[in-house]
């Protein structure tokens, strides 16, 4: 039971690229690779050109590999590419000798992998979440990744291990790496916001929200003047329990309650009290009256179509779907993020989660995992250390219109790379001395807030929203972060096995009851069937695993 929007953020390859400034000795060579691991253990091979510098070496015949991955939307590509095909697979055949082969591309990833998993029809390399992870382990399916990393990851992809030492070690069993962790670009974009449509506000002289009524209060002035409903959700529920830490409730994390004990907070009394009112606002018709069979592509098609001004959301929305949305409604139409309020006053406590939720694993039968290491080496490589080593034109086809996102499995994020990025990119753009802009990364969102600030370019609209506007995701999560007015989840390393057991099983009884309790199917009280249901089906064991990992 991870952050569920870190695992659908990186399912989707997840959004913006946050991009970092940290020193390495590590850069690309035309070396060569001396060896290819295999069953587990290095193995010497005859496909080397120079064995000079193994991690960003070259191989003299072709390596191929299969892998998979979902479609990253707000990506761009030239005529005649897509995500098979781009200027990302075109590099690892030219500077590697690498051939990338995408069996399949997938909405639907995780539903998709799972049937392959049962059906032993995996390709070379691929990413999983924990609980997929420990699947495939346990049933010796994916090499172990020890060796192999240890001899050709390079120094700053090691240097992401260190930094993150928690998320590195969930990826390994028995001491053994099995999983290399994708990581993240760092706690600035676990604050989540509610995102209001700018031009209808302005136009009906709305204050910006400080309350929880003030929230319900925009939804109804909306809709009385522009119909429809007033706060886009989907039937995951997900979205809609962003706003529960206004009512002090933290779905999905585990809780220190007042004995000591953790206990699992989409189960306590204050998510009780955010459904009551949520059952209120669906009545109001405020909470979409569809929301039950709207996946997150049709929840998201109504914003970018002007019927609804409302939506809470993550950090990035400005990419998915805020570039369709300016594209479509114009740029007055653009969305801002509030503060989300808390009941008792104030702004809410927000949620802080283990953030790692995908990994990358290698099939037991490929014989040249060390060609995955390769890959994940250089694209840390041109996003952290490109600038200066490469040409602008280079770093521009590889980073922008958002082709950073579209390497699926080959890459792994800089987990210091997005607080320091922020200050770098904000300070640039205040004093217009672009001095501090060390890494691609910081360039890119620096370029891009000020082609949207100028031109209003719908491209660029993630970047501006993120880090550039004078109201900026990033911005309100500094904030956050530096007032420490959040909470860290206990489950903080990796999952019980007990609990990844449980893969969403124990999630999906808590999402049907809600859902029945915010339609009015159930009442409120159907609250404690749902919990003593959600107990009987393993929630009491998962708690107890829980409570021996992490307990105090």
């Amino acid at each position: 039971m991870t952050k569920k929007k870190t695992a659908y953020f990186l399912s989707l390859c997840m959004s913006m690229v946050l991009l970092a400034a940290c020193s390495s000795n590590g850069s690309p060579g035309n070396g060569a690779n001396p060896t290819a691991a295999a069953n587990n253990n290095a193995t010497t091979v005859s496909n080397e050109v120079d064995s000079s510098d193994p991690a960003f070496s070259a191989y003299k015949d072709p390596v191929t590999i299969h892998t998979v991955t979902s479609e990253y939307p707000s990506a761009k590509y030239p005529e005649g590419d897509d995500i098979t095909n781009n200027v990302w697979i075109d590099r690892y055949k030219e500077k590697y000798n690498i051939n990338v082969v995408t069996d399949w591309v997938s909405d639907e990833y995780d539903t998709k992998l799972n049937l392959a998993i049962s059906s032993n029809e995996l390709p070379d390399v691929f990413r999983v979440n924990a609980s997929q992870l420990q699947q495939l382990t346990e049933a010796n399916m994916i090499l172990d990744l020890t060796d192999v990393f240890d001899k050709y990851a390079s120094d700053r992809l090691k240097g992401y291990m260190e930094a993150d030492a928690d998320s590195y070690e969930s990826g390994k069993k028995d001491g053994q790496l099995y999983g290399i962790p994708q990581l993240h670009w760092g706690l600035i974009d676990q604050p989540d916001f509610m995102w209001i449509r700018n031009d209808w506000k302005e136009e009906l002289g709305i204050k910006d929200p400080q309350t929880v009524e003030d929230l319900k209060n925009t939804a109804l002035k909306f809709m009385e003047k522009h119909g429809g409903y007033g706060i886009a959700v989907d039937q995951t529920l997900d979205y809609l329990n962003l706003l529960a830490v206004s009512w002090n409730a933290h779905p999905d994390m585990w809780l220190e309650d007042g004995s000591g004990k953790l206990v699992y907070g989409s189960v306590q009394p204050e998510m009780k009290d955010a459904l009551k009112e949520w059952a209120e606002w669906y009545k109001l018709g405020i909470i979409d009256p569809e929301f039950a069979i709207k996946d997150f592509s049709a929840m998201n098609a109504d914003v970018v179509a002007g019927k609804v001004g409302m939506q809470p959301y993550y950090q990035w929305w400005g990419y998915n779907p805020g570039v369709d949305t300016v594209s479509n409604l114009g740029k007055d139409a653009i969305f801002y993020p509030y503060q989300l309020p808390s009941i008792t006053g104030g702004e809410a406590k927000h949620s802080v989660f283990f953030a790692n939720g995908s990994y990358i694993v290698v099939n037991k039968s490929f014989k040249n995992p060390e060609a995955v290491i390769k890959l994940l080496n250089d694209y840390a490589y041109i996003v952290d250390e490109g600038v200066g080593k490469e040409s602008k034109e280079t770093l521009s086809s590889l980073l922008d219109n958002d082709l950073a996102h579209v390497v699926g499995a080959f890459r792994v994020l800089n987990p210091n790379s997005d607080y320091e990025q922020f200050e770098a990119v904000s300070a640039a753009l205040k004093s217009e001395d672009t001095s501090g802009l060390t890494t691609a990364g910081m360039w890119q969102k620096y370029n891009n807030s000020v082609e949207y600030i100028k031109n209003s370019t719908p491209s660029a609209v993630g970047d501006y929203l993120q880090q550039g506007a004078p109201r900026s995701a990033y911005s309100l999560s500094k904030q956050v972060l530096d007032s420490g007015n959040y909470i860290k989840t206990a489950l903080w390393g990796a999952t019980p096995e007990v609990l990844a057991g449980y893969g969403t099983t124990l999630d999906d009884i808590l999402t049907e009851g809600f859902t029945k309790i915010i339609m009015g199917a159930e009442n409120i009280d159907y609250f404690d069937t749902v919990v003593q249901n959600w107990k009987t089906a393993g929630g009491d064991d998962a708690t107890e695993a829980v409570n021996a990992a992490f307990g105090k």
